[in-house]
């Protein structure tokens, strides 16, 4: 019994690293469909989010029943609540990748606006995915911190990407359609690696039972 229930899990935590893996897709799909101002890529992110969301629902049904059968208690109990959490942040982040790729889309018909620091900023998010889905596969709770400390970079090339569009705008009106698409493709960057931090976040409670949030040394 205790084994099929620990294989069940195992299972469970298998396919919602596919699913992170779908979205990581997504993710890297929209960044360059909106760099390299590619319709045909961006439709293809928007076209993903069908199955993003079955993937969503399949986990999330699964894992509630898997808890309603087996009553979990302690790690088992934790990494069946990450796994439920990080499933909801993970279809959040493949929304924001979505929207990101229908700006795009918006975009095909606006003067050309790209800063150098959409692409740094598109990578650093990228890497921040790729460590926090790792870390949660390996249980690397040290990964999991390595993550949350490139968060004031996330932060910081936004921060920069406002200032610099914004001075662009006021400069030259006819941008300013071109200047709030990118701002916003922007604030989508900046919200996948919110949500990232919550996956290391999670993976770290996972794997020591402790909460970290708003604690972690810079």
């Amino acid at each position: 019994m205790e084994r099929h229930f620990h294989g069940e899990l195992k299972e469970l935590k298998q396919e919602l690293f596919k699913m992170g893996t779908v979205v990581e897709t997504a993710i890297e799909k929209a960044v360059d469909a909106f760099l390299e101002r590619n319709s045909k890529l961006a439709q293809e992110v928007i076209e993903q989010e069908e199955e993003i969301n079955k993937r969503e629902l399949l986990i999330d049904d699964k894992g509630h029943s898997i808890s309603a059968l087996w009553q979990p208690l302690a790690a088992d109990l934790r990494l069946l609540t990450a796994v439920l959490k990080i499933n909801t942040d993970l279809e959040r982040m493949g929304d924001h990748a979505v929207n990101i790729a229908e700006r795009t889309i918006a975009l095909k018909q606006e003067l050309p606006l790209i800063d150098p620091n959409f692409s740094k900023m598109g990578q650093a998010v990228l890497r921040m995915v790729t460590d926090a889905l790792n870390a949660f596969i390996t249980d690397d709770s040290e990964l999991a911190t390595s993550v949350l400390k490139r968060d004031d970079e996330i932060d910081g090339y936004n921060d920069d990407l406002n200032i610099r569009i914004t001075q662009l705008m006021e400069k030259n009106p006819s941008l300013i359609r071109t200047g709030i698409s990118c701002l916003i493709v922007a604030h989508n960057l900046e919200r996948i690696g919110d949500l990232t931090n919550n996956i290391a976040e999670d993976v770290i409670y996972m794997k020591q039972g402790r909460e970290v949030r708003h604690r972690v040394q810079q």
